[in-house]
């Protein structure tokens, strides 16, 4: 019978971080799809927005999202649901891998691929979609921080200060997605993790 193999340390972060990809991801091709589905209702986003200003501007970002989500559906209801079946496939061999399945290994660090591909793919087509998102929150900030802060003076202050990481959500988000497949690949094909695999399976085969 072969010799039982440790797991290296990386390999368990890299599937644990394979698996964290794969809901994230899901998740998200969810949330896109039921948008596709069940359209925000303008009507109700300004709703306990006291300053009329804050609230027209708010349902006005609403509206000009909205529009712009529905003209790129060509675009991102594919994208969408590849991002639900690519997730949710990265879920389920991320698990079958935590549990020494040799072929899961190869599937997943194709999915990874395949996530990262995707995900940079979305930035580039739906970069329109992406920003009526980021005004929307952006007025939402502003709305948010006037409602909390009577002084606005004060008030704008913190906004200058919040604004800016509101606009970079989107391609710090990117580069980060991007970092952890890149680092979940490598760990994923470095010898020692193809040999543990390979005693894995061989042992399973002894059974």
């Amino acid at each position: 019978m072969p010799a039982e193999r440790k797991r290296p340390w990386y390999l368990v972060l890299a599937l644990l971080g394979a698996l964290a990809l794969g809901m994230t991801g899901a998740c998200n091709g969810w949330a896109a799809v039921t948008l596709y589905r069940e359209p925000v209702d303008v009507s109700l986003s300004g709703q306990g927005i006291s300053d009329p200003a804050d609230r027209a501007a708010v349902e006005a970002r609403v509206e000009s999202y909205v529009r712009t989500l529905d003209a790129a559906k060509s675009r991102g209801w594919p994208i969408a649901v590849a991002g639900l079946l690519i997730g949710g496939a990265m879920v389920v061999f991320s698990m079958r891998a935590l549990g020494g399945r040799r072929g899961a290994r190869a599937a997943l660090v194709q999915l990874v691929l395949a996530q990262a591909g995707l995900n940079g793919l979305s930035y580039w087509l739906l970069r329109d979609v992406m920003d009526a998102d980021t005004r929307w929150r952006e007025a939402s900030q502003v709305a948010d921080v006037h409602e909390r802060v009577p002084d606005r003076s004060r008030a704008d202050e913190m906004l200058r200060a919040t604004m800016g990481m509101v606009r970079a959500r989107n391609p710090i988000g990117l580069v980060l997605s991007t970092l952890g497949s890149v680092l979940v690949v490598v760990a994923l094909t470095r010898r020692r993790s193809r040999d543990f695999f390979d005693a894995a399976a061989a042992a399973i085969e002894e059974r």
